[in-house]
């Protein structure tokens, strides 16, 4: 599957908008720290206006539970990470899009997952 990437100044919400009525996978990269919160949240927005559910996450967040095979305070940390992802993956069953943060990357990637 060929997923398009555009930085933010390339795309706009009425193409992001056409993106997600055609049921497409797209990443929009080198976003400003900033901007982050604010883009997922638009994002969010754009794709329940469509009638269609969405999952948020952030890569790499599984690796925060896998710390509970460190023990003591790290462990705890670790277990309720899990517990919250296990949460969220319920409250959020079956989406029709994921909104997956690369912090690190500066990347976000919108997957169609139907």
């Amino acid at each position: 599957m060929d997923v398009n990437v555009y930085t933010l100044q390339e795309i706009s919400n009425d193409q992001i908008l056409e993106k997600i009525k055609n049921r497409e996978s797209f990443i929009i990269e080198k976003l400003e720290p900033m901007r982050f919160s604010s883009t997922v949240d638009t994002l969010e927005k754009l794709i329940e206006s469509e009638g269609l559910k969405c999952r948020v996450y952030t890569i790499g967040r599984i690796a925060t539970a896998g710390a509970t095979a460190l023990g003591g305070v790290t462990a705890a940390l670790g277990l309720f990470s899990g517990i919250a992802i296990a949460a969220h993956n319920i409250a959020t069953w079956n989406p029709d899009y994921e909104i997956a943060k690369n912090i690190f990357g500066a990347t976000i990637h919108v997957n169609y997952k139907k």
